[in-house]
């Protein structure tokens, strides 16, 4: 019979459209006050955004399984006829790095006591409905669905699943394939010294960074906060291999002091001083993930 491990073993066996549509200056990351980026230009400007932004002046599964080929129960005291395989070792791996409070994750409570200006709130909202059609125009669906359900002001978490096209575009992304190998360094290190149960502080996982603006990644995400590790596996034949499931955390907003190519004051305004739901169809921010799996393999 097929053991839990080869199965495991076999089972280990976007195109970007068209690059983002303006010539944009960002003047620090636009939800999450990363570091200022001055003079970052986009080449093959897309006409749709362009004209938008110039009227803007936006369980493990195989944990646990009894040995292959071992049946449920023996009562004649035999020896089963497919013992268990000696030297392997299984382990698992946990680790989180949450996202903490930020101007990101202000509402209409940092508005300092302003009013919200039916004009300026109308002229706003059409600003974010036009980006989000802009980016809808580039193919950035993502960025487009998370613009709008930031305007309708719910404040609901949004979840991309492993699998899901923006989880396929953070794989092949050098940014998650950075953390990934830095990751996977970590973990190896402690299942080489011994340990079977391999846990990663906060400290320990780095955050994911998109910073490709010519990507749906960097319009909806950008500069991700928090980070969750999970995995298993085992050791066998001098390799240890498995699983890790990643869960890069997020919060979709706009701090103060944020430009994104001149949209991001007009999305604070209305997140802030005309916020939902204190302010009837203001916007509100709310976590973001995109769930990444990936395999596990490295020398014991």
């Amino acid at each position: 019979m097929v053991s839990a491990m080869e199965t495991q073993e076999a089972a280990l066996r976007l195109d970007q459209g068209h690059a983002l549509a303006w010539h944009a200056q960002a003047m620090g990351d636009p939800r999450r006050g990363r570091a200022q980026v001055p003079g970052l230009v986009i080449a093959a400007v897309s006409l749709s955004l362009l004209l938008v932004l110039s009227a803007c002046s936006a369980g493990s599964p195989g944990a646990g399984s009894p040995a292959a080929g071992s049946p449920a129960a023996r009562t004649s005291g035999a020896a089963p006829s497919h013992p268990a395989r000696a030297g392997v070792v299984g382990f698992t791996v946990a680790g989180s790095r949450p996202v903490l409070p930020s101007g990101s994750q202000d509402t209409h409570a940092q508005a300092s006591g302003a009013g919200c200006d039916s004009a300026t709130f109308g002229a706003d909202e059409a600003t974010g409905v036009k980006v989000a059609g802009g980016f809808a125009l580039a193919g950035f669906s993502a960025s487009a669905a998370l613009l709008e359900h930031f305007l309708a002001g719910k404040g609901t978490e949004v979840d991309y699943r492993a699998g899901s096209v923006i989880s396929k575009q953070a794989l092949a992304s050098d940014a998650f394939r950075a953390v990934d190998s830095e990751v996977q360094e970590l973990i190896a290190s402690q299942l080489k010294a011994g340990r079977t149960r391999v846990r990663l502080t906060a400290a320990q996982l780095p955050t994911v960074a998109f910073e490709s603006m010519s990507s749906d990644l960097y319009w909806g995400f950008r500069g991700t906060q928090g980070l969750t590790v999970t995995g298993s596996g085992s050791r066998e034949n001098g390799r240890f291999t498995g699983t890790l499931s990643y869960v890069i955390r997020d919060s979709y907003g706009f701090p103060a002091g944020d430009t994104l190519a001149g949209f991001g004051p007009p999305m604070r305004y209305l997140q802030t001083v005309c916020g939902a739901p204190q302010h009837a169809g203001g916007a509100h921010w709310f976590p973001d993930t995109i769930t990444v799996t990936v395999p596990f393999s490295r020398p014991a």
